[in-house]
């Protein structure tokens, strides 16, 4: 598996993430966020850089991996995809939070909330236009672990078509499909991930996350995985170790193949 760090949060450089850069094949610089003219412009940059690295790696024969400040970057690596004419078979999007809001219903305005609802042809497609991708039908998409929605955004992805379950055992897809992994690391509970930007109290602890990842390894054909990553400012060693750590243990499974 070849790994990109995209180390960015909502169009600003991430910094701390950079700590973990030996374990990455390449990192994608901070001079992408320079000389913006809009604010979509370094958003639409990382995920240029995305799309790029994902392409490449496919064109190696070997599996991206991509750790990311934020789900946005999750559309660079499926234009990636698009780019390298491989179309998986489903999207399996682990997260917390739906990230389904638009324009219409988010009461901040704050774009990492809207990224599923883009990839799925709703709200501003412009940075999908930018980097290349086309929206994904519900049917292709399965979220996992949805435990905080905001009203308006909780309607919206209730009337969607999106396969939606609280665990990978309740999702019905069948085995060897292919699939491109979002985890969100906020899906696991924070008493194990505590360092979230936006922690969501519940939700399955690590050791339950670590099996789901195994079984994720073991039973489909996995052509990519995107991280989002912890929130490195917050992240202290407990007695049970850093939530890096935790966050690279749940996905070990995967990252080895």
């Amino acid at each position: 598996m070849r790994k990109c760090l995209a180390s960015f949060f909502v169009g600003r450089f991430e910094a701390g993430l950079e700590r973990h850069i030996d374990a990455f094949d390449i990192a994608l610089p901070a001079s992408l966020t320079a000389d913006a003219s809009t604010f979509l412009d370094p958003i639409v940059r990382v995920n240029v850089g995305i799309r790029d690295f994902v392409a490449d790696t496919i064109s190696r024969g070997e599996t991206p991996l991509v750790v990311c400040g934020d789900c946005l970057s999750a559309i660079g690596c499926l234009a990636g995809l698009e780019t390298s004419n491989v179309k998986p078979q489903y999207l399996l999007w682990f997260d917390a939070h739906g990230d389904f809001h638009t324009s219409e219903t988010t009461i901040s305005g704050h774009l990492g909330g809207m990224p599923l609802a883009m990839i799925t042809g709703r709200g501003t497609q412009q940075i999908l236009s930018s980097v290349g991708l086309t929206p994904f039908h519900d049917e292709r998409v399965c979220h996992i672990g949805a435990r905080d929605l905001e009203p308006s955004e909780a309607e919206l992805f209730r009337e969607s078509r999106i396969i939606k379950a609280n665990c990978l055992s309740e999702v019905e897809i069948p085995p060897g499909s292919s699939v491109w992994i979002h985890f969100d690391t906020d899906y696991i509970n924070p008493l194990d991930a505590p360092a979230m930007r936006y922690p969501a109290a519940g939700g399955p602890r690590a050791d339950k996350v670590c099996r789901e990842f195994d079984t994720l390894a073991h039973e489909f054909r996995i052509v990519g995985l995107s991280i989002s990553a912890w929130a490195p400012h917050l992240d202290t060693a407990t007695k049970t170790g850093s939530t890096a750590q935790v966050c690279w243990q749940v996905v070990s499974s995967i990252a080895s193949l």
